[in-house]
């Protein structure tokens, strides 16, 4: 037998051993489920009401959906004012930090509305200023409000966070009239 014969014939032998051990071979896993859907984004009304069912629930909720309505490395930043009265600063957080700090609530739930948005868009870039509301239950009167300004830009599919800031109203500053619904 000539050397090409030996090595056909052992390339042989060896892929029907391999095929009779991957016929023995105890079967694979059953993929992982996927994760529930989350919200569509294609419209900034979508990105919206996406954001308030990802931010609300209790402390420790999966935040998958979260994750997935911002782009990498995006930012959240609540702007603080010190209780001494001095200057506000906004304090900058990830979307992981932001998710931790929240987890810190536990099992406690709020829930955060939108109550007017105003949006300016240019090309893939949106501006929305919008007007929150937290609750302690669905249906619970307001806890408190807030202005949110949200940078989003879309990817040709779908809109997407790039930063939020945010502020809490306080007695010594109410949200203007124009503001609220």
């Amino acid at each position: 037998m000539n050397r090409t014969s030996i090595v056909i014939v052992l390339a042989l032998s060896l892929s029907s051993a391999g095929l009779g051990a991957q016929q023995t071979a105890a079967p694979r896993p059953a993929p992982a489920q996927p994760a529930a859907a989350c919200p569509s984004t294609t419209t900034l009304d979508e990105l919206i009401k996406a954001l308030d069912a990802a931010v609300s629930g209790p402390g420790t909720k999966d935040r998958t959906c979260f994750r997935d309505l911002f782009v990498p490395d995006a930012r959240l930043a609540p702007i603080r004012t010190p209780k001494d009265g001095g200057p506000s600063a906004p304090f900058m957080l990830t979307v992981d930090g932001w998710i931790e700090a929240v987890a810190k609530r536990g099992s406690a739930p709020f829930y955060e509305y939108q109550v007017k948005v105003n949006s300016e868009v240019f090309g893939h870039l949106a501006h929305l200023w919008s007007t929150y509301e937290v609750r302690d239950t669905p249906d619970g009167r307001p806890e408190m409000r807030g202005i949110n300004s949200i940078q989003a830009v879309n990817d040709g599919t779908r809109w997407r966070v790039v930063e939020i800031v945010w502020e809490v109203e306080d007695p010594t500053r109410p949200i203007p009239e124009k503001y609220l619904p």
